[in-house]
């Protein structure tokens, strides 16, 4: 996750728009998270984490005074959260697009597809307190079907891939063997 600087004064002041609208101002950034948790359970709101949903806003807003901050350093390498994961395939199919390399399925086969997902335990929703994750998200679905709702919407994106399965029963992609999928799953090589 992004993070910021809380030493900074931000350009604008203090401020959160929460997800029904609403503008909260704070004198501080702890009196900023303060005010949210009082505004939503006046409201009979759920509380949500209203300091990570802070630090992802204010970074939305201004990048260039974030940096990464994030989950441990596994392996020697930067272990990306799930919203990333998703992002990040949705980055190398878009680019796979780009350059006509994205074959399609008919629709047969990808109902067949969607019907394995349906029914599967990997199928993990995205974090939700981050709003341009989901932006980002959903424009890319758009991108990649040229405009058009994909026919699986009811989908999730896969817990063990990290792909979009509303968009990837619509594509070829290779097989693979991660060791999370479960035994009848469509990407595993026949």
């Amino acid at each position: 996750m992004r993070t910021f600087n809380p030493n900074l004064y931000p350009d604008g002041g203090y401020l959160f728009t929460n997800p029904d609208g609403t503008v909260i101002r704070g004198e501080s950034w702890r009196d900023l998270e303060s005010r949210i948790r009082g505004y939503r359970a006046l409201n009979k709101m759920d509380p949500g984490d209203p300091w990570t949903e802070i630090q992802i806003q204010h970074c939305s807003r201004q990048p260039q005074l974030c940096q990464e901050e994030g989950p441990p350093i596994v392996n020697g390498g930067y272990v990306m959260s799930f919203n990333e994961r998703v992002i990040q395939w949705f980055v190398s199919i878009i680019g796979l697009k780009r350059v006509n390399r994205l074959p399609r399925v008919d629709d047969v086969e990808a109902q067949r597809r969607a019907d394995i997902c349906a029914r599967c335990p990997m199928q993990r929703s995205l974090n939700e307190a981050c709003k341009s994750c989901l932006h980002s998200v959903e424009t890319s679905r758009k991108a990649i079907l040229e405009g058009c709702d994909s026919l699986h919407r009811n989908l999730q994106p896969c817990g063990a891939l990290g792909e979009d399965t509303s968009i990837s029963v619509h594509i070829e992609q290779a097989p693979t063997n991660h060791p999370n999928m479960p035994a009848n799953c469509w990407r595993r090589p026949r």
